[in-house]
């Protein structure tokens, strides 16, 4: 075990241990003994949040570190990097953030949980850049004050049927309009 045991040094290790995992077994773990002989020095005992983080950005992001080591891999040129994001777990990203409006709909625990089940597995991908993020939150994140909107005023009669109803459609359509951009702009990253 290493002298360099802080909880962001060991998290900085994992998070390039995962991106790094198309490198052949032996150069990972090459790597990962260069970096935490590295950090051994560099951070030491210390115990201090912001000095460990300072010497991590030092370092650089673990995806640039990734990036570093797979350019000196000819052969891992054409396999999944750094930021290549699993095709599942875009898709299910994708699925989760679409259904998130009839599971917001259904009420009970079942449709925040999907809600922000999607929202985290949006935001810790690298399968899309921060607009797209954005975007998808925003048109995701309207859906509970869409279904808030439609019941509190079709509750208190001020809505009729068809006012009601088109409400409900838009609290669906939003989270399923999210979930084709995000997929759209996965299938532009990935041609590009």
């Amino acid at each position: 075990m290493t002298r360099t045991a802080h909880p962001l040094v060991t998290d900085y290790l994992a998070t390039v241990e995962r991106e790094a995992s198309f490198l052949p077994a032996g150069r990972r773990e090459e790597l990962l003994a260069d970096l935490r002989e590295h950090l051994d020095v560099a951070v030491g005992d210390e115990r201090d949040p912001e000095a460990v983080r300072a010497a991590l950005d030092r370092l650089g992001s673990p995806a640039a570190i990734v990036a570093a080591a797979r350019a000196e891999e000819p052969e891992a040129a054409a396999g999944p990097g750094p930021g290549d994001a699993p095709k599942s777990r875009t898709t299910g990203t994708a699925v989760l953030i679409g259904v998130s409006g009839i599971a917001v709909l259904l009420g009970s625990y079942l449709g925040p949980i999907v809600l922000i089940a999607g929202l985290i597995l949006l935001w810790t991908s690298d399968a899309w850049e921060r607009g797209a993020k954005i975007s998808a939150t925003v048109l995701t994140s309207l859906t509970p004050l869409v279904f808030l909107f439609a019941f509190v005023l079709g509750g208190a009669g001020r809505l009729g049927v068809y006012e009601l109803l088109a409400l409900l459609v838009a609290g669906i359509a939003l989270p399923v309009t999210a979930a084709i951009r995000l997929i759209r702009a996965a299938r532009r990253t990935v041609r590009a």
